[in-house]
């Protein structure tokens, strides 16, 4: 499945430290901003990373993505559900 996380963590640390475990499972397109191609296996761990490095007043997102139509190079999507 495609997924699209996005957060906002308050602290530098653990905002880092989270960027750095989120690339093991895909590309960071913007500074807090990741999309993932993932098992349901891998969206239970990215779950757990997310409840690790976020507070109750940070901010932590999970879209799931739909693909609809491939055209060349070019993919439209639409999210298909908030997960997280």
């Amino acid at each position: 499945m495609y997924i699209v996380v996005t957060y906002d963590i308050s602290n530098n640390k653990q905002r880092n430290k989270l960027a750095k475990e989120l690339l093991v499972f895909g590309i960071r397109t913007q500074k807090s901003f990741f999309e993932c191609e993932v098992t349901e296996k891998e969206l239970k761990v990215i779950k757990k990373i997310l409840k690790r490095y976020s507070q109750s007043d940070d901010f932590v997102t999970i879209y799931k993505i739909k693909v609809l139509e491939r055209v060349g190079d070019v993919e439209y999507l639409e999210i298909d559900d908030l997960i997280f």
